[in-house]
């Protein structure tokens, strides 16, 4: 044993299977939640021997390596797939993976049921052909725990979610294993999904949410509780000791983007929304560049657009040619995105991570809608009880958030101390997505 300022801490690490290891995803926050989480589990003697990735979880098949080639091998639907269909389409949608899957043989298709009602018999036939899982089997036998990191994933009918909560259900059955789900916003506006987490959540040992709203919908049927966002753990630089290095020529172009602007001087930063890879109707180039034009009418400081998102850069860098606006681009580490957000005088944006990552600096966020309530929901943890904005009519928005702006900008160092002592205070509260681990360390 040993001594923490918490208590006694077991010396032999513990064998943690990490679920949605998201730090390969180009997404900022998916980055930075799991870069956290990692860093976290590591603090508390916790060892990540095995991970699934957010990329497995969307389309992988969880047989052997074996097994997986034997199930993939070239059909002219997967060649068409190889040279049609652009790599992010594919990411995005991964239930085209999930149809190659199943033309395999019984013990090589897809596992992930569609529905609650299929569980028992999928984990029947992980039963049987255990040798074509024997890989994840080992994986989830020798591991002590399994933390599954949700993020923003359990909406709809995603695979991605169903897989994480199927896994679960083996751990659970097949080995008995200590299960939490962390980190986590859920939208249980589906019905499939809704009876799964209905069925699945009294039976996980902990269950983290990461705002209020997905904890009260949810804690008519478990014991759940709300923590932090472990993204909180990311801290922005202070200005003054940033500016003499992060104003030097080319300091933010990250290649191929050119993001050319004075840190030393007042900016605030624009961010996309992922509603609008759902709402393609709605053209988004034309409603920013409305935002951008009356913003330059009545701000005087310097416009970054941020891209937190594949999304995101498409649909900006288009936007940064036409305005020469400076862009901060996709492959920007997640440390100079938090610094680059946290001090900045404003965020406006419909993204939950770049918003926290401006609120460690104090930056006010003025929340653009995104594909569920997370924006509104943050707002209002953040003391900002002003209404999450349309950002599938900026043109009738441009007024109102030009309006906001301008309050936010009134307010100064009064609003920017009370916004950053309530994000030092959710940094703290972020240790708890790894409360349970903690408690059996100390067992």
């Amino acid at each position: 044993m040993r001594l923490t300022g918490n208590g006694p801490v077991c010396e032999n690490p513990m064998n943690v299977l990490f679920i949605n290891d998201s730090s390969s995803n180009p997404n900022w926050g998916d980055r930075a939640a799991a870069i956290a989480l990692r860093i976290m589990i590591g603090a508390l003697n916790g060892k990540v021997d095995k991970s699934i990735s957010e990329e497995e979880l969307c389309g992988d098949c969880f047989s052997n390596p074996v097994e997986k080639q034997e199930a993939h091998k070239e059909t002219k639907l997967e060649w068409w797939m190889k040279f049609c269909v652009p790599p992010v389409a594919i990411k995005v949608g991964g239930e085209l993976y999930s149809l190659l899957c199943s033309s395999g043989n019984t013990g090589s298709r897809d596992i992930v049921p569609e529905t609650w009602e299929e569980f028992p018999g999928a984990l029947e036939n992980v039963k049987t052909h255990r040798d074509h899982f024997s890989e994840l089997m080992t994986t989830i036998e020798k591991s002590d725990l399994l933390l599954i990191h949700g993020g923003g994933c359990f909406v709809g009918n995603a695979r991605i979610a169903r897989a994480e909560l199927f896994l679960a259900y083996l751990a659970k059955r097949l080995f008995g294993k200590p299960v939490v789900l962390v980190n986590h916003t859920v939208d249980l506006d589906q019905s499939n999904l809704l009876k799964i987490v209905q069925e699945m959540y009294p039976q996980l040992d902990d269950v983290v949410f990461r705002d209020s709203i997905s904890y009260e919908r949810c804690k008519g049927f478990c014991n759940g509780r709300v923590a932090a966002d472990s993204a909180f753990w990311f801290k922005p630089i202070k200005s003054h000791d940033w500016v003499t290095v992060s104003c030097r020529p080319t300091y933010f172009d990250v290649w191929p983007d050119v993001a050319m602007f004075d840190p030393g001087k007042p900016y605030i930063c624009l961010g996309g929304s992922s509603i609008y890879y759902y709402k393609k109707t709605y053209n988004a180039s034309e409603g920013f560049a409305r935002l951008i034009r009356h913003l330059r009418s009545i701000y005087e400081g310097q416009i970054v657009l941020t891209a937190s998102d594949l999304r995101d850069e498409a649909l900006f860098r288009p936007i940064a040619k036409e305005f020469g606006l400076p862009l901060i681009g996709l492959n920007t580490p997640v440390q100079q995105s938090v610094d680059i957000l946290g001090n900045a005088q404003a965020y406006i944006g419909g993204r939950w991570h770049p918003s926290i990552f401006a609120l460690r600096g104090g930056t006010p966020i003025i929340t653009l809608s995104s594909l569920t309530f997370k924006m509104q929901a943050l707002a209002q943890m953040a003391g900002l009880a002003h209404a999450t904005f349309n950002a599938l009519d900026l043109n009738g928005e441009t007024g109102p958030i030009g309006s906001l702006l301008l309050n936010y900008l009134e307010q100064g160092e009064q609003l920017r101390s009370n916004l950053m002592e309530w994000a030092e205070s959710e940094s703290l509260k972020s240790w708890d997505n790894v409360a349970y681990l903690q408690r059996m360390q100390r067992a």
